[in-house]
């Protein structure tokens, strides 16, 4: 995997997308905007040609954009993560940013599934594999509308790699927002449908009181 160089700037990362839809498609092109290599893939991916955009910009399956990619952003339906992940194949070594909630469709309506936690079942399906959890808690419009504001939004992030985490804390800089660690994994509950850092738009200062109180 690519460090990330504190000395010398930001190294260009190769960053696959699985799951091109809103969250996805959104914080990868902010992403490849930014520099990086993206490679956004789905389950139908010849429907992702508008998402490439430049010569950092392709599109293909999700064994192609796994293999290629030191780091993954994971922005699946939540009942689809299994099928994800093993198309996928092997992703041992890797960062996995876990940007999914746990809802399912139930009567043409979505439900939040009770006492789950997305981030944790990834990291427990994925041991070799450095989960991290962030993307997930504002709507799509909020990361396509307001990224790289002179008063940035807060994205909220935890896990328990700390090489991982300094990584990811960049790249959400890189995106246009501000990132603010709530710990490690288990911390996940805080940002998932339900937990108080949900859906709500933070600057800083107000992120950082409501963390330490959760802490």
């Amino acid at each position: 995997m690519a460090a990330w160089s504190w000395r010398n700037g930001a190294t260009k990362m190769k960053i696959g997308v699985i799951g091109a839809g809103g969250i996805g498609g959104t914080i990868g092109t902010l992403w490849a905007k930014a520099g990086h290599e993206v490679f956004f893939s789905s389950r139908n991916p010849e429907q992702l040609s508008n998402l490439i955009t430049g010569e950092n910009t392709q599109a293909g399956t999700v064994a192609e954009a796994a293999a290629f990619a030191d780091v993954i952003l994971l922005a699946c339906y939540y009942t689809t993560i299994n099928e994800a992940i093993s198309a996928a194949g092997s992703l041992d070594g890797k960062i996995l940013i876990d940007a999914t909630n746990p809802y399912e469709r139930e009567n043409g309506k979505l439900h939040r599934v009770p006492d789950v936690s997305s981030g944790l079942e990834l990291a427990a399906k994925l041991p070799n594999t450095k989960v991290v959890k962030a993307y997930n808690t504002l709507p799509t419009a909020t990361f396509a509308n307001e990224a790289h504001r002179s008063e940035p939004y807060t994205v909220f992030y935890c896990g328990d790699d700390a090489e991982a985490k300094a990584i990811l804390a960049q790249l959400i800089i890189e995106s246009g927002f501000i990132g603010m660690d709530t710990g490690n994994l288990t911390q996940a509950i805080h940002q998932e449908p339900g937990g108080v850092l949900y859906n709500r738009p933070m600057l800083a200062n107000e992120a950082q009181q409501l963390v330490t109180s959760l802490i």
